[in-house]
């Protein structure tokens, strides 16, 4: 397969057949510095040689690698297309990676969920512990941002354990972060704390948005302690941090709590300056911290009872939340501006203003639960793939072990059809089956069940005739009797069962994939069957009886000492009387 003209200058790079060899040098190629196009053409191109060449690992490579270059709707499907290949070959990692690709591709928060949820399972499955961590923390932030606290509160507590177990604490740092402020955002500013400093210690000295984080969460938790210095002096330490690395939100956030100090303080001025900066910062960008900014901002006018003023930044906020669809920014605003109108000593405003309250409460509860079932329905989703998997790959495992079965039982019977055509298989006595068959039988029943694990039981029953008649040939009646005890035996036992003749009056009975619990039944209607024989002869009632020995095959190695063990069994019955079954299990 020639490359396009573009891709010539590295035809001489590449082995000139085109077998698996060109494939894999295509891939390292698109794997270097190049130019993003000629990246992609490259593993187009060893896409193409690997599907012609019906070579499904190398063409799910070629696919992962065309999703890693790529973006957009094409991407996920190269990816998507590669997990199922890698599926069928069972190669987990590589699946955990299209998984984890798959959910860097997706934008919807509600698609990405299910993506994370599988691409953890995978994680935990393989083991690949690291990239579990790193998955949980991101299923952790998209759970927190999709407002299910709980579920975000596990993934983060799964991470920080992962982090302890693998002793991979540097990488712990999100999770650290989330849990705190978690438990900052429900209220619980102690539990914050033990979070938060160890985030802290881990990222001390770095100057990254994670230490930001780290310091500005310290300050909340201490602020909401009624410790507004020590707050102070761990905002003032985030504040640079943030700055410098221009994430408005997060910036925000923390000159909205530094704020808060200043009110605390009793610096007023410096607290609007603060929120008004942050207002600024917010407004096309993160509307979310833009409406928590607007609620502050109004909060510290009332306080400072600059009311008019607070009226019209609540106002502003109720708009804002209407035209942004944050229904619990409208709620708090109509419930603020209650509290405003009460202040005033307006009480048909603070009526009017608690009814339009509840009714954006009500609407912004059905949103929630609304959303709510969205993240169960795509964790259902999730569960639902993930069982959709292990079905597959039993189902799988479940047709390879019974075509290895299937190739297994030709290939003995093969090799029994060599060895039998120099064996006679017929004991023309009993009109069993031979003894060097039964042999054979059971070497070769008892080699695959040990290599499948299976059970495997064998009986010996032994004839005893206790008063032969005085008229006749004494050995032909004996004939007979083991002709009729082998036509018994035949008769009770199933199709894949063996009858052979052992000794002179001793049958051996095969029981494959059996234990000996499901090998009692049909022996106890034997020697109930010779028991109640009609022997034709008068006075013969009772005259044959039969012993059996029954072991498994599951305490002895070998089939010399399995038959040696029947063969003890069967002497063990013996001495406890005619008819009688003695069990090995």
């Amino acid at each position: 397969m020639d490359l396009p003209p573009h891709l010539h200058p590295f035809e001489a790079l590449l082995p000139q057949e085109p077998g698996p060899a060109r494939v894999d040098a295509l891939l390292a190629l698109s794997a270097d510095p190049h130019p993003l196009p000629e990246q992609v053409a490259l593993a187009g191109q060893a896409r193409e040689l690997a599907a012609s060449l019906n070579d499904p690992a190398r063409t799910a490579r070629a696919e992962l690698r065309l999703g890693t270059l790529q973006g957009g709707p094409e991407a996920l499907e190269q990816v998507r297309s590669a997990a199922r290949r890698f599926e069928q070959l069972r190669d987990a990692p590589q699946e955990l990676a299209c998984a984890v690709r798959e959910a860097a591709l997706l934008d919807d928060p509600l698609a990405r969920l299910p993506a994370l949820l599988r691409a953890a399972a995978l994680a935990s499955e393989t083991p690949h512990p690291l990239t579990e961590l790193t998955v949980q923390v991101q299923l952790g932030t998209l759970l927190r941002d999709l407002g299910s606290a709980a579920q975000a509160a596990a993934a983060f507590t799964r991470a920080t354990e992962l982090a302890a177990t693998h002793d991979a604490r540097a990488q712990a740092t999100g999770a650290l972060l989330g849990l705190g402020e978690l438990h900052l955002d429900a209220g619980d500013a102690q539990a914050a704390l033990e979070s938060l400093r160890a985030a802290g210690h881990l990222t001390h000295g770095e100057g990254t948005a994670a230490q930001a984080r780290a310091l500005g969460g310290l300050g909340r938790a201490y602020a909401a302690q009624g410790d507004p210095a020590r707050a102070a002096r761990f905002l003032d330490a985030a504040l640079p941090l943030a700055e410098r690395h221009g994430d408005p939100a997060l910036l925000a956030g923390l000159l909205d709590a530094r704020a808060a100090t200043h009110d605390a303080q009793g610096q007023p001025a410096e607290a609007h300056a603060l929120l008004r900066r942050s207002l600024t910062l917010t407004e096309q960008d993160s509307p979310g911290a833009h409406g928590r900014t607007l609620l502050a901002l109004a909060a510290h006018l009332a306080a400072q009872g600059r009311a008019a003023p607070a009226r019209e930044t609540l106002v502003w906020a109720l708009r804002f939340g209407l035209d942004h669809g944050q229904g619990d920014l409208s709620a708090a605003a109509h419930l603020a501006l209650a509290d405003l109108a009460e202040a005033q000593g307006d009480p048909a405003e603070t009526a009017a203003q608690l009814r339009a309250w509840a009714t954006s409460l009500d609407a912004q509860r059905r949103r929630d639960a609304a959303r709510d079932a969205q993240v169960q329905e795509a964790t259902y989703a999730a569960r639902e793939a993930l069982a959709q998997r292990a079905a597959r790959r039993d189902t799988l495992h479940l047709l390879e072990g019974t075509v290895q079965d299937a190739s297994t039982r030709l290939a003995a019977m093969q090799v029994m059809l060599e060895r039998w055509r120099g064996t006679s298989m017929l004991d023309t006595e009993s009109g069993a089956h031979s003894r060097p068959f039964g042999l054979e039988v059971l070497t070769l029943h008892f080699n695959r069940c040990v290599r499948l694990r299976a059970p495997l039981s064998l009986a010996v029953v032994g004839v005893e005739v206790h008063a032969p008649p005085t008229d006749g040939p004494a050995d032909l009646f004996v004939s007979n009797v083991l002709s009729a005890v082998s036509r018994v035996l035949e008769g009770q036992v199933r199709a894949m069962d063996t009858v052979a003749r052992f000794d002179r009056f001793k049958f051996m009975v095969i029981f494959p994939e059996t234990a000996p619990d499901g090998a009692t039944h049909p022996l106890e209607r034997v020697i109930e069957q010779v028991r109640t024989y009609d022997w034709g002869v008068p006075g013969m009632q009772g005259a044959v009886s039969v012993g059996v020995g029954l072991v498994g095959r599951g305490f002895v190695q070998g089939v010399n000492l399995l038959i040696d063990a029947a063969d003890a069994e069967y002497y063990r019955a013996r001495r406890q009387g005619p008819n009688t079954l003695s069990i090995t299990r």
